[in-house]
């Protein structure tokens, strides 16, 4: 597994409204939400987790190289999702994902988290690219990626095979650190 000891220096990571960090052996039943929501999971090809493979994720979470982190209000500390930030296969290369609990949808949490992200990414980590991918039908999770600043790259047919025997498309995003760079900083500031 690649190392992120990269990122982790720079938790945890803070936006005008969330924090993003490690999670913590406390997390467990804060998070359960997160790996058994049936209109969360619906997008992810684990699929449900039972108690016992939510109680190893969070261990693995809490471990020495994670790949996901806790989203919580800065102010009141309630957990409001999850960020997926991790090498990727190809040097400076990383991805990005999000999950955001049902009743915090929809207020612009997994962009501005996001957006945290891809700053320090490009600014303080020397990234060259990042990646996201999504089911074609979470129209919500492309239209973050795009609000972001990512470009659709493709769109793979039955690509990822489902323990029901059955396969799924995915859409592939990414954006450049020149991309970045070039971009509207203002999109990516109003977030700080």
């Amino acid at each position: 597994m690649p190392d992120n000891t990269l990122f982790l220096k720079h938790l945890p990571l803070e936006t005008d409204r969330l924090r993003i960090r490690r999670y913590r052996e406390d997390d467990l039943e804060l998070s359960r939400a997160m790996s058994q929501a049936p209109e969360l999971r619906k997008w992810t090809v684990s699929g449900i987790y039972s108690d016992r493979e939510h109680s190893e994720y969070v261990a693995c979470c809490c471990a020495e190289n994670p790949r996901d982190f806790i989203i919580e209000d800065r102010f009141s500390t309630v957990v409001v999702g999850e960020m997926t930030f991790h090498p990727w296969y190809v040097e400076r290369t990383w991805e990005i994902g999000w999950l955001i609990l049902p009743d915090y949808q929809g207020r612009g949490y997994a962009t501005e988290a996001a957006k945290a992200l891809v700053k320090n990414g490009f600014i303080n980590m020397n990234l060259h690219r990042i990646v996201a991918k999504a089911h074609p039908e979470n129209l919500g999770s492309w239209r973050i990626m795009e609000k972001i600043g990512m470009r659709r790259e493709g769109y793979f047919r039955q690509c990822i095979p489902r323990a029901d025997g059955s396969w799924w498309d995915e859409v592939f995003y990414s954006i450049l650190s020149d991309e970045y760079s070039t971009a509207d900083l203002e999109t990516f500031s109003k977030t700080f």
